[in-house]
């Protein structure tokens, strides 16, 4: 029989009346004694209709049989009271958590059953096809009979139902945090108990049609497992809710807000960091659990084991799936609603990556699911910090040109602005191999909204560079696009703006300043942000090639423009030389006009001279008629004196020329 473990004051105290209905049920109480005493006088009295006297030896073997039956009953007392008591002494057990004694009590119901109900239905069924002599007898013997049976059945059915308790308790026992050795007592338990189910249902198989026990096994076998994974989760929702969750960084930034913002940034970072941790460690002892336990309970022997051993691996596989599905629509959540700076995103990228890489040991392995989460929201915090920037250029703008005030507009040029390039554009090789950043055009210093706008695009390349993730290329560049494409029209419509007639103020200025952003935001601010943007991306060799090609095309655009403006100076120069040349035909023109009025002047005072000396010649030979005597007499004199003279002068020469004899 069985030890007493655990007995309580209320069970000892109801031992009397559970004995004596088991007098009354095994029918040894005297008052049937009184009443076949009765019928005996009854019968002496002569009553009619009464059944024949019984002689007093007979009365008295009866009643000696009953004391009989009686004393035996009270030798077995303890025993029946251990009996009665198993039920209560089970629940003990179950709150005691004495699981091994909990099982020896259900299986020992087991054995109850089959010796006194399986072995009383079986005999009395055989009893009925045998001879029906005696049958007075018989039938009260099968009263008493049954009567036991009933007090055996009552008890297993007690049993039965602490059965259902104790695997409560297990179930429940798993929901907590439970060591390796710890989960294994109890499936242990639950297989002994699954085990003492299968026994009873191997007892009935004789009474009943014929069972797949082999089949109610496999399925107890994945109940089992289904119960294990459907406990376990309940452990892991409830330490993930308390770590991990919105609600706990909610809680841990108001709490946090008292000493100022970073600190309950940093309290959310911390839980979020935290949650997943746990998330990871719980997640992966659950696995080894389940691997550890039930990967083993299988021989790939025959061919339903190995059914069953696939059977388990997909249930496991399909709760792996499940719990990291929540996983990211938890991550998702909490990264969009708490996670504002790049630094923290990055943690919790570390973080989420080593987690997928502890369960690819385990064939679990979702890092490419990370990026979709992951990627943008980083865009969304890089086009935050370049959109605030754009905004606060365009109410600059907006604040300067309705007050009519362009002195916001103007900043002071520094002396590094006269450089040849002014800090932009300035890709050259040694310079981009040592820095790894393009010089900021320190000329946008004469533009302090231009300047600001720039500051807050690098100030989200810098955060760019803290959470660098491949996949975000194409958006980043497009969202760079998006936000030099705004911030151009954001100037023309300035620039429209204070191009509009009446406008107040230092109109002039505002018109000017206008003007010079939106060139300066052409040609030195939009090549700069795309050679940053490339450098930030790590595309070095990229930004070089880009550098060089809009050098070359700069080179080209110069090269035109030398050009065309050498073909103006030369078409200017034909047009100097037409002029010139028209100028020195025209003053030849006139030149050879004046020669010729002089020529012509100088002819008609010559033929003027020669009628004049023609008339003179007139005159002269009219007055050389009346004198010509005189004259030629004159003449004749004149003559006549230098030949009387010439030959005295020749014969001295004579003299001097021949001598003298």
């Amino acid at each position: 029989m069985f030890d007493i473990l655990v007995i309580r004051a209320g069970v000892l105290h109801s031992s009397t009346v559970k004995f004596l209905l088991l007098l009354q049920a095994l029918g040894a109480i005297s008052v049937k004694s009184r009443g076949g005493e009765q019928q005996a006088a009854n019968a002496r009295r002569g009553g009619g209709g009464c059944e024949p006297i019984q002689p007093a030896s007979a009365l008295l073997a009866d009643l000696a049989e009953k004391h009989r039956l009686r004393r035996r009953t009270l030798m077995q007392h303890s025993s029946l009271l251990e009996l009665l008591e198993l039920p209560s002494l089970m629940d003990a057990c179950v709150r005691s958590s004495l699981y091994e004694d909990a099982l020896s009590i259900a299986g020992f119901a087991n054995t109850l059953e089959r010796r006194h109900l399986m072995e009383g239905s079986s005999t009395s069924s055989s009893g009925q096809q045998s001879d029906k002599k005696g049958d007075a007898k018989k039938q009260n013997d099968d009263s008493q009979q049954n009567k036991k049976g009933d007090v055996v059945a009552g008890v297993v059915s007690e049993i039965r139902r602490r059965e259902v308790d104790l695997r409560r308790m297990l179930i429940h026992r798993l929901r907590q945090d439970v060591t390796m050795p710890q989960c294994l007592e109890v499936v242990t338990a639950l297989r002994r108990l699954n085990g003492v189910e299968l026994e009873r249902r191997n007892n009935s198989k004789s009474s009943s049609a014929d069972h797949d026990l082999e089949g109610v096994h496999a399925a107890m076998e994945m109940r089992l497992q289904v119960d294990f994974l459907e406990a376990r989760d309940c452990w892991i929702e409830g330490g993930v809710t308390k770590i991990g969750s919105a609600q706990a960084a909610a809680v841990a930034a108001s709490s946090g807000g008292d000493k100022g913002g970073s600190s309950g940034t940093s309290a959310q970072a911390e839980q979020i960091l935290d949650g997943i941790e746990r998330y990871r460690t719980r997640c992966f002892e659950i696995v080894t659990q389940f691997l550890a336990i039930f990967r083993g309970s299988f021989a790939p022997s025959t061919s339903s084991s190995s059914n069953n051993h696939d059977h388990s691996f997909s249930l496991l596989s399909m709760w792996t799936a499940r719990r990291i599905q929540t996983f990211l629509t938890t991550l998702r959540s909490n990264i969009v609603t708490h996670v504002n700076d790049t630094a923290t995103l990055r943690d919790a990228l570390d973080a989420a990556s080593f987690f997928a890489s502890s369960m690819g040991r385990v064939g679990a392995d979702f890092q490419p699911m990370l990026a979709p989460i992951f990627e943008p929201r980083l865009t969304d915090m890089i086009m935050g910090h370049w959109n605030d920037g754009l905004n606060g250029m365009m109410d600059t703008l907006k604040a300067c040109r309705d007050a009519g005030v362009a002195g916001p507009l103007f900043g002071t040029e520094t002396s590094s602005s006269k450089d040849g390039n002014g800090g932009s554009g300035n890709f050259d090789g040694v310079e981009m191999q040592s820095s790894r950043t393009p010089a900021p055009p320190r000329k946008l210093l004469a533009l302090p909204p231009l300047a600001r706008f720039l500051n807050a695009y690098l100030g989200g390349l810098n955060e760019l560079r803290r959470c660098l993730l491949p996949g975000a290329f194409p958006a980043i560049r497009s969202a760079q696009s998006k936000l030099i494409a705004d911030a151009k029209m954001a100037l023309q419509a300035n620039e429209r703006a204070v191009l509009t007639p009446g406008l107040r103020g230092e109109a002039a200025r505002l018109r000017e300043v206008a003007s010079k952003m939106k060139s300066e935001f052409y040609d030195c601010l939009e090549p700069y942000m795309t050679g940053c943007l490339e450098v930030a991306l790590g595309s070095v060799d990229y930004a070089m090639e880009e550098a060089k090609a809009a050098a070359l095309a700069a080179e080209k655009t110069r090269v035109a423009a030398e050009k065309v403006k050498a073909e103006e100076e030369a078409l200017e120069k034909a047009k100097a030389d037409a002029l010139k040349k028209a100028k020195e035909e025209a003053e030849a023109l006139e030149t050879a006009a004046i020669e010729k009025a002089k020529a012509e002047a100088l002819e008609k005072e010559v033929a003027e001279r020669i009628g004049e000396d023609a008339v003179q010649e007139e005159t002269k030979a009219d007055l050389s008629s009346t004198g010509a005597d005189d004259v030629s007499q004159s003449a004749a004199d004149k003559s006549t004196e230098p030949q009387q003279a010439e030959p005295d002068h020749f014969d001295d020469d004579s003299d001097d020329m021949y001598g003298s004899d």
